[in-house]
């Protein structure tokens, strides 16, 4: 489904609210991804459909990423966070996100675990491991109240 392209007014304040290290980053990689893109969809067939063309972008943006530095792991992770955070609403981690985690670990362990169920698990790993990781997993106030009291025996020393 293409998008109008906007004013050429609007793409220049587009390009000045990123960093010239983004831009510059985005540029190469659409120049390798039309380059990958022209590469992939020489072996489609003259009756392709869209379906195929749909195929060889993916390919092509695949192969893209891997040649940008990322590797396969991370490009699946990254894949799956970033469908799971398209859903509607934000997407904090909650034991129903967790619950979902361990079907799709029982599935892995069982061998039933299909490419698309693959992708979620990847992502909601990611989103885990990033909460596990993040400021907000650590109990802060329980911290807070011990340095406190370190304080004011401090104070009154």
């Amino acid at each position: 489904m293409p998008s109008q392209k906007p004013p050429e007014s609007q793409l220049e304040s587009r390009r000045d609210s990123i960093s010239e290290r983004a831009s510059d980053w985005i540029r190469r990689f659409i120049e390798q991804f039309e380059i990958s893109f022209v590469d992939t969809s020489h072996s489609l067939r003259a009756d392709a459909n869209i379906s195929d063309y749909q195929d060889a972008t993916v390919r092509a943006m695949i192969q893209t990423l891997l040649e940008s530095g990322m590797n396969t792991e991370s490009l699946v992770e990254t894949i799956g966070r970033v469908l799971i955070e398209g859903r509607p609403g934000s997407v904090q981690w909650n034991s129903k996100l967790n619950q979902r985690r361990f079907v799709l670990i029982d599935k892995e362990i069982q061998e039933s675990l299909t490419p698309v169920e693959r992708i979620e698990l990847a992502g909601l790993t990611k989103i885990m491991r990033e909460q596990v990781e993040s400021e907000a997993s650590l109990p802060m106030e329980g911290a807070r109240a011990l340095h406190r009291k370190l304080l004011e025996l401090e104070a009154k020393d």
